[in-house]
């Protein structure tokens, strides 16, 4: 994957999430030492510091989304309860966290063999529970907010590094999965009212998978802008596009297409094919939408294929890479992919199949 720079903010939210995760991967085996480490905000996992990766993750996405995101003070809201219950309440309890706590957890405070427990026990008891689901809330509007990008791409861009949009859809559902595993673990927990700490890795060992996920995958792909909403009908209710005239747009849309072949220019955009045709981008992207509904990205693509397939006749001794290249394609994985969707097919089987005998 190439790598390029990531703009400051960006970059700043994705080596915070890193550095909390590698955080909660060192509290877990700390645990497990023989001495207490004595950092009144180590033991953060257990005071809710889960609380902080659902805003770093969303403001990632956001980040990448938005390109620049202004950090003005209702950002700073999302990080409160993470600064009240992690970094100030623990500051004036010194008893918060016995012996039996810090090695196996604020769920104990539930186990019915304990004496005594306080009643800010068993507050953090319950915000021990209640992190993970705040963490679900931020996923889900992280994974929408990851959806809409990738439509809002394809209405601007007919290559994609389609990868790069994958891993992140990936990370995410990877986080989901493991709140999974957590809920799980709560429920064994509840059920049994016992607490075996090697259930920890359940959730542990695929938070060290994500760090690598995070730091080698993400770190350093270029995320295209976005600016455009995607496509729907909602976008064109106010259009001055009458539907005669969207009818002629398509029509030369058509013609143009099939004459001059500027799909096969693998980095054409939304905005260069409007202006060699001569009509307005927001009427094009409606004409694409609308009357063939379909998305921008989609629509070029389904060109290319044809194109392939006229090159895999034409040059049986050509290389399919050689062919997805002359057909407009930038890398063979979008190229296999598209040639998948538009013919059920890939481009190996199609080549076997009109092969002369």
């Amino acid at each position: 994957m190439t790598r390029y720079r990531l703009t400051p903010q960006q970059h700043l939210f994705l080596f915070f999430l890193i550095l909390t995760l590698l955080w909660f991967q060192t509290e877990f085996l700390a645990v497990r030492l023989p001495y207490n480490v004595e950092w009144p905000f180590f033991y953060g996992s257990h005071f809710g510091a889960w609380l902080l990766v659902g805003p770093l993750f969303y403001f990632y996405v956001r980040a990448i989304v938005h390109k620049e995101l202004p950090f003005h003070s209702r950002g700073l809201l999302h990080f409160v309860p993470f600064v009240i219950f992690v970094l100030i309440l623990p500051l004036f309890s010194d008893e918060l966290l016995t012996s039996r706590q810090v090695n196996y957890g604020m769920l104990t405070t539930f186990d019915p063999f304990n004496d005594s427990v306080s009643p800010m026990q068993y507050v953090y008891g319950y915000i021990f529970i209640l992190q993970f689901i705040h963490l679900l809330l931020y996923l889900v509007k992280a994974f929408f907010l990851i959806r809409n990008y990738e439509a809002r791409l394809k209405g601007n861009y007919s290559s994609l590094e389609v990868g790069a949009i994958r891993w992140l859809t990936t990370l995410n559902v990877l986080l989901l999965l493991m709140l999974v595993l957590v809920a799980f673990f709560l429920i064994l927990f509840f059920f049994r009212r016992s607490y075996n700490r090697d259930l920890d890795y359940m959730y542990v060992i695929p938070t060290a998978i994500f760090i690598y996920l995070i730091g080698y995958r993400l770190s350093g792909v270029q995320w295209p802008s976005a600016s455009e909403p995607a496509g729907n009908a909602s976008k064109y209710e106010k259009s001055s596009l009458k539907a005669d005239l969207s009818k002629v747009f398509g029509s030369q849309l058509e013609l143009f297409m099939e004459q001059h072949k500027p799909y096969l220019n693998n980095e054409l955009r939304l905005q260069e094919l409007a202006d060699l045709i001569h009509i307005p981008s927001h009427h094009l992207s409606q004409v694409i939408n609308e009357q063939l509904h379909t998305t921008f990205f989609a629509y070029v693509n389904r060109y290319r294929v044809e194109e392939a397939k006229k090159l895999i006749l034409a040059e049986p001794n050509s290389s399919l890479l050689d062919i997805a290249f002359k057909a407009g394609f930038n890398n063979k994985t979008s190229f296999t992919n598209a040639f998948k969707k538009f013919t059920t097919q890939t481009p190996v089987g199609f080549r076997r199949q009109h092969r002369p005998q």
